[in-house]
């Protein structure tokens, strides 16, 4: 996640920058790394963030760490009864998150209401998304995208 958005949506984590640090001394341990690239919020600003966070992945990670990335996209999906909760203690990220203008209702497999970006905006933000990935850290294939 972009440090700008973490900052207000993902707090009393470890900052970006050490996280993706840490994937060179996974590798060199001997494990397998893989990215998880959720939730992709959008935000004004969410392409250009992402662009910025994998410019850092790719001048931080080393050969090795590179040779084996592979990667998971998620775009956000949210609910009404995590919103009450969240509204209650932390609104600020509320404001990234629920966002009705841009999000429809979904009903999952377990028959739980979320809601998600309303199709049109979700495909063609899962393509700019994976096109980006492409171009600039071309070694880290995507698993998945939705």
């Amino acid at each position: 996640m972009p440090t700008a958005t973490a900052k207000v949506t993902d707090l009393r984590t470890s900052p970006m920058s050490e996280r993706i640090a840490a994937i060179n001394d996974f590798v060199d341990a001997g494990f397998e790394v893989h990215v998880n690239f959720s939730p992709v919020i959008l935000t004004p600003t969410w392409l250009a963030d992402w662009r910025e966070l994998f410019d850092e992945i790719d001048a931080t990670l080393r050969p090795r760490a590179k040779a084996q990335l592979a990667c998971e996209v998620i775009f956000l999906t949210h609910n009404e009864g995590l919103h009450q909760v969240n509204l209650g203690w932390h609104p600020r990220g509320e404001e990234l998150l629920w966002t009705p203008r841009l999000q429809e209702e979904k009903t999952s497999q377990n028959g739980a209401v979320n809601v998600r970006y309303r199709h049109p905006l979700k495909a063609q933000s899962v393509a700019a998304l994976t096109e980006l990935i492409a171009e600039k850290l071309p070694y880290c294939r995507v698993r998945y995208a939705f």
